[in-house]
């Protein structure tokens, strides 16, 4: 009898640690809207340019979803939260959004968890996949975390170039993503 109470103390205080752990590994760390690799997102996308020998971006007739699509054959993980900007082209100016999240999200990278006192922001790929020689914001795997108010300017910013460039399917890639913008609350600071 007196065994076991030796042995009830031990397996009820492991019992208590591991609950413990599980709940810190639960509730401290954000799980939600992880990112994925842009290392092999930008690797599907060469791929795919390679395949069809063109010096452009994939572009199905200026749709976001679309031209995601036309990538999937390629890539071995989901792309639900991303939208992509189809007209642009690999010379294009790097700070211009070809990808971007489209939530903000406390992740920086598809790496380790962050806590959930982290800041949210938004994940933007740029047209150079952050290859360029400008300063990157955030530390991202080829991309940058951004506030919101420069999220809001350069997506615009690349909404204004496909136009004034007159991009395939610019007058489709104006509107999709102009009504993202429009539905973002104004308040998400």
């Amino acid at each position: 009898m007196k065994r076991r109470r030796l042995l009830f103390r031990p397996a009820v205080l492991g019992l208590i640690a591991l609950g413990a752990l599980l709940a810190y590994r639960r509730f401290f760390f954000d799980w939600e809207g992880r990112p994925s690799c842009h290392k092999a997102l930008e690797l599907a996308v060469r791929i795919r340019m390679s395949e069809q020998k063109s010096n452009l971006y994939p572009n199905a007739s200026g749709s976001s979803r679309g031209s995601i699509d036309l990538l999937k054959e390629f890539l071995s993980f989901p792309m639900d939260h991303y939208r992509y900007v189809p007209g642009l082209r690999p010379d294009d100016p790097g700070e211009l959004v070809l990808f971007y999240f489209d939530q903000p999200t406390r992740w920086i990278w598809h790496g380790p968890a962050p806590s959930i006192f982290s800041e949210k922001a938004w994940i933007v790929v740029p047209a150079d996949f952050a290859n360029g020689s400008r300063p990157l914001r955030g530390g991202g795997e080829l991309s940058e975390r951004i506030p919101e108010d420069e999220f809001r300017r350069r997506l615009q910013s690349t909404l204004d170039f496909v136009k004034t460039n007159a991009r395939p399917n610019w007058e489709a890639v104006v509107a999709e993503h102009t009504r993202f913008l429009e539905a973002l609350p104004h308040a998400q600071k």
